[in-house]
């Protein structure tokens, strides 16, 4: 008799601890919404030109003269213009068109690896992208909101050293903008997709510094940490160029 009881106490401390336990409060985030993310994803989705600014420097703070380098089409001040596609919302990547991930070979060490990716071709460079909310503690709908660029990685077949190797390029993309989804149309911004870290055979056979603090704004070497070392950093200044 004594074992029903406890087990008929147990049972009710259970249903007492549950019947306190709060409701979880819903939040309708307005860019969770499948109707929204259709809207802007497809009002991004077309073929774009932008200025394109490569920030890149090896071990002994050397940049690489890209200028000199660059084959495709310059604005009237030679800075490079790269082309660009967004996908709509069946496909929300967005696509950097032929990125000469050749010039990686500057601040690679090993000099084998170094000379094989040199002559790699240009490459485009898939990102994926998705939308989320700039105010996500207000607990209401706001319609303040921001592009995400995910990272992306970068497979190439190459042989060096007498044997073939799967060399992948692990790029970073930190970049995030914010808009006002009634203000229309919105901005792609910008992405900033910076180099992290070479892989050969799956193991990581050299890491990225890169830079910290702030993105890079412009082409003023005072932006980067002197500390740092190699730097490969590709800028693409979203808006449309004409």
């Amino acid at each position: 008799m004594k074992k029903i009881s406890m087990v008929i106490v147990a049972i009710s401390a259970m249903i007492s601890l549950s019947g306190c336990h709060e409701d979880p409060t819903y939040v309708d985030s307005y860019f969770q919404r499948q109707s929204v993310i259709e809207e802007l994803s497809n009002e991004l989705k077309g073929q774009y030109s932008s200025i394109f600014i490569p920030v890149i420097y090896n071990a002994s703070q050397e940049q690489l003269d890209y200028k000199s380098l660059w084959k495709g089409e310059v604005t009237e001040n030679s800075q490079p213009i790269i082309h660009y596609t967004f996908g709509g919302y069946e496909n929300r990547t967005v696509t950097l068109q032929q990125v000469p991930i050749s010039w990686i070979s500057f601040v690679i060490k090993d000099t084998k690896l170094a000379e094989a990716v040199k002559l790699l071709p240009d490459y485009d460079i898939s990102i994926p992208y998705s939308f989320a909310s700039s105010d996500e503690e207000t607990g209401e709908a706001s319609k303040m909101g921001k592009i995400i660029y995910s990272d992306s990685k970068v497979p190439v077949t190459l042989n060096y050293g007498g044997k073939q190797h799967l060399v992948l390029f692990n790029f970073k993309c930190p970049s995030q903008f914010v808009f006002d989804a009634d203000k229309r149309p919105i901005s792609p911004g910008r992405i900033q997709l910076e180099l992290e870290s070479i892989i050969v055979d799956n193991v990581i056979v050299q890491e990225i510094d890169g830079y910290s603090g702030e993105e890079y704004y412009g082409q003023n070497r005072s932006n980067l940490e002197m500390n740092e070392t190699n730097v490969v950093c590709y800028v693409i200044f979203m808006q449309k160029f004409w």
